[in-house]
């Protein structure tokens, strides 16, 4: 759990970066849309991002909010060209309260990843982002087995 809260705070951090890059940005981005369903239902409130295999440069990936099962990024602040590795996170309450650390005697909902670790942490989902497009890629999740 805590390798996938490590690998979510990294994720943020390069997808802020990547948000930072305006006009000085050389990358050559591309739009991208698709489709998330979990067990044939619309994902909704969950997180998709594009990590670029080759290079180390994160400002190379993307990220969108999922809302009614879809999400869409826009060229501008859209993935580079190339393959990429796709995560999609979902986190939501597990019905436990934590005691607060900053405030004695209140409590606070604990949150989990809802989705399981082969589509985020441990991921093998792909994406080769084509100059031109068109880049729609829909990604049907399971969530028993392998």
């Amino acid at each position: 759990m805590r390798d996938a809260v490590r690998v979510t705070a990294l994720l943020t951090i390069a997808l802020a970066i990547a948000g930072c890059g305006g006009a000085r940005d050389t990358i050559e981005r591309e739009p991208v849309s698709g489709k998330v369903t979990l067990d044939g239902k619309p994902l909704d409130d969950a997180q998709i991002t594009f990590a670029p295999e080759q290079g180390d440069d994160p400002a190379a990936g993307a990220g969108a909010p999922i809302r009614g099962g879809s999400y869409s990024v826009s060229r501008s602040e859209g993935p580079a060209v190339g393959s990429h590795r796709v995560s999609i996170w979902a986190r939501r309450p597990t019905g436990k309260k934590i005691p607060s650390d900053d405030q004695p005697g209140t409590t606070f909902d604990e949150m989990g990843e809802s989705i399981p670790v082969r589509y985020n942490a441990q991921s093998s989902l792909k994406a080769d982002v084509k100059k031109g497009g068109p880049n729609q890629f829909d990604f049907d999740l399971t969530s028993k087995g392998q």
